[in-house]
């Protein structure tokens, strides 16, 4: 059963750093776009694999992308080198990447990123700003709808008609 709410909640209670991005981002700028997964950007080394394979632990992550849907508690032993990260959890999706295509690398991201309050923890949300450029550097007719959907909030927010 798919309760991305909890993992993001699980993320929350972790020392990891990083930065909502995707569908759960947009809805946070006030999207109406529903999303079926939870996307992150972080620093994608050793020591942040490790505090993730611990933390996603009791909900069974295996790599989506494999056709065996390899445990990421045990794949890669060396972690040195990964860049992204795409998970099937007992909670849900999740992608975690240490870019973000059309807005830049993690520190940069992290950098621009707005804070908020999400189940009584401080929670970084990539900028809408460079959400719209990440959806439209993406170019897929679904994030061509939530750029629209951003543009609009983001008008309204300046005041704009």
């Amino acid at each position: 059963m798919q309760n991305l709410g909890h993992l993001l909640e699980v993320l929350l209670n972790t020392n990891i750093e990083f930065v909502l991005i995707g569908g759960f981002a947009s809805v946070v700028h006030g999207s109406s776009m529903v999303t079926q997964d939870l996307d992150i950007c972080m620093l994608v080394n050793p020591q942040q694999i490790e505090k993730l394979r611990n933390c996603l632990r009791p909900f069974k992550p295996r790599h989506r992308m494999t056709a065996k849907k390899l445990s990421f508690l045990d794949f890669p032993q060396d972690a040195s080198g990964v860049k992204n990260i795409y998970l099937e959890t007992d909670l849900g999706i999740l992608d975690i990447v240490g870019e973000v295509t059309g807005a830049g690398p993690f520190a940069r991201v992290y950098a621009h990123a707005n804070e908020i309050e999400i189940y009584g923890k401080k929670c970084k949300v990539i900028s809408i700003k460079d959400l719209i450029a990440s959806k439209k550097s993406l170019a897929r007719p679904k994030d061509l709808a939530v750029v629209r959907e951003l543009e609009a909030i983001q008008r309204s927010k300046r005041g704009d008609r």
